[in-house]
C-alpha cells in the first residue's frame, strides 16, 4: 500500500480537486497546471503553469521541461487528470522513467477514439447514439466532436464552421445528460455516484462548456443495474484502471453511452469528502488492483458551477472570494470573455437545496464579475 509521505506529481488542465484530495490523504505533491490558481499553490508544495499562450492547453516544451526540473525522473510517480485526451504521446513522454498512476498512453487513445470505442460498446451489448465518421447530408440533429477534446469545447453543432480533421459526428439526442463516477482495477467497476451535468452559455462559438453538475442522482434500479453490468464490461474489455468517468443520456427506457473519460473527473470533487483520506488515496490503490467493498455512503448533495467571464477583465488584489468559491485566479490573471474564472460550491441536504445555494451563490459571482469587467 501506497505510503502518505510519497510524493507524486500532478498534470492537468486544472490541478486543484487532485491535489485537494491528495492533502487530504496525506501526500505530498507538485501540481503543472495551465492556471497556476491561489488555492492550488497553497495545496501543493510546488506549483507551476504550464500552460499554451494560444488557450487552457499544455505547452509541450514547458511542460516536460518544468516536469524535469521539479520532480526527476526517478522521482514519485505521475496522476494525471484532463488535458491528455488528445495528446498520449506527450503523456508517454512525461511517464517515461515515472511511474504513472492512471491509465496507460494506448488506453486512453483506445477508448477517446471513435473507430475502436463504438465498435466496442457495439460488441458490449451498450447502446449509444448514432455515431459516424463522415457528414450527415443534413446537419440538423447532428453534433460533431472532436476525440481529443474535454470539458465540452470538443463539442459543436454539426453545422458549424472549422470541423477539425479528425472529427466525428454524433446524432443528437433528447434526455437528461448524466455522468458515472467510478473506479477501476483493470477487471472490474465500482460505481462512485451519478451526476447530472450541465452547459454554460459563456460562449456561442462553444456552445456545450462544462457549466457543472450535483451529484447523488439516484437511477432507477434496472438502469442502475445496468449501468453497473455494463462498467464492468468496459473496464474488463479495457483494463481501465483508478478513477474515471462515463457520460451517458438517460432517455425514456434506456441509456445511451456519449463518451469516456479515462482520468479523474471534475465530479470526484461531489464524492471526496465522503472518504476519509479522499479519493486521490483510492486512485491510487485502484490503480494496484484494489478497490473498496462499496461507495461511501454521502453524507450530503453537492453541486459545483464553473463561473465565466462576462467579458474582458483582470483579477485584482481587491477582489474577495467567498470560501465557497476555489480555482481562485491569482491578482493579475486577465481574462477574455468566456474564459473561466473561479468555481462555485454549495452542499446541501438533497439536491433541490444544493442547486437552489448554489444558484444564489453563482448569482452573488456573477454580480461581482459584472463590477469589475
Amino acid at each position: 500500500m501506497t505510503r502518505p509521505s510519497t510524493s507524486y506529481l500532478i498534470v492537468a488542465v486544472t490541478g486543484r480537486a487532485l491535489a485537494a484530495s491528495a492533502r487530504r490523504g496525506g501526500y505530498r505533491v507538485a501540481v503543472l497546471d495551465c492556471f497556476a490558481d491561489r488555492d492550488t499553490r497553497a495545496l501543493a508544495r510546488v506549483c507551476r503553469s504550464v500552460a499554451s499562450p494560444h488557450g487552457p492547453r499544455f505547452d509541450t516544451r514547458a511542460l516536460l521541461r518544468t516536469a524535469a526540473a521539479v520532480t526527476p525522473q526517478s522521482s514519485g510517480g505521475v496522476v494525471y487528470g484532463s488535458g491528455f485526451e488528445g495528446r498520449t504521446g506527450l503523456l508517454a513522454r512525461l511517464a517515461r522513467g515515472r511511474s504513472l498512476q492512471g491509465n496507460p498512453p494506448e488506453v486512453v487513445a483506445a477508448v477517446r477514439d471513435p473507430a475502436v470505442f463504438f465498435p466496442l460498446l457495439q460488441r458490449l451489448g451498450i447502446a449509444h447514439p448514432e455515431s459516424r465518421r463522415s457528414a450527415p447530408r443534413d446537419p440538423a440533429g447532428w453534433l460533431v466532436k472532436e476525440p481529443g477534446g474535454a470539458g465540452g469545447a470538443h463539442v459543436r453543432f454539426a453545422g458549424a464552421s472549422g470541423r477539425p480533421a479528425d472529427a466525428y459526428f454524433q446524432r443528437l439526442e433528447p434526455g437528461r445528460t448524466l455522468s458515472a463516477l467510478f473506479l477501476a482495477d483493470g477487471r472490474r467497476a465500482i460505481t462512485l455516484g451519478v451526476n447530472r451535468q450541465w452547459t454554460a452559455p459563456a460562449r456561442p462559438d462553444l456552445p456545450f462548456l462544462y457549466g457543472g453538475a450535483v451529484g447523488g442522482i439516484a437511477l432507477p434500479r434496472r438502469f442502475d443495474r445496468e449501468l453497473r453490468t455494463g462498467l464492468d464490461a468496459l473496464v474488463s474489455a479495457t483494463g481501465l484502471v483508478g478513477l474515471n468517468g462515463l457520460d451517458f443520456i438517460l432517455r425514456g427506457d434506456r441509456w445511451l453511452a456519449l463518451e469516456l473519460n479515462p482520468r479523474p473527473t471534475a465530479t470526484m470533487e461531489l464524492y471526496d469528502p465522503d472518504y476519509p483520506r479522499g479519493l486521490f488515496r483510492w486512485h491510487l490503490r485502484a490503480c494496484r488492483g484494489e478497490l473498496p467493498a462499496k461507495a461511501a455512503a454521502s453524507r450530503a448533495t453537492r453541486a459545483h458551477a464553473v463561473m465565466y467571464a462576462p467579458a474582458a477583465c483582470r483579477a485584482t488584489r481587491g477582489m474577495r472570494f467567498p470560501r465557497w468559491c476555489r480555482d481562485v485566479p491569482m491578482p493579475g490573471t486577465r481574462f477574455e470573455p468566456g474564459d473561466p474564472v473561479c468555481s462555485v460550491h454549495a452542499a446541501a441536504p438533497n439536491e433541490a437545496r444544493a442547486l437552489a445555494l448554489l444558484r444564489q451563490r453563482c448569482a452573488r459571482v456573477a454580480r461581482a464579475l459584472g463590477r469589475v469587467a
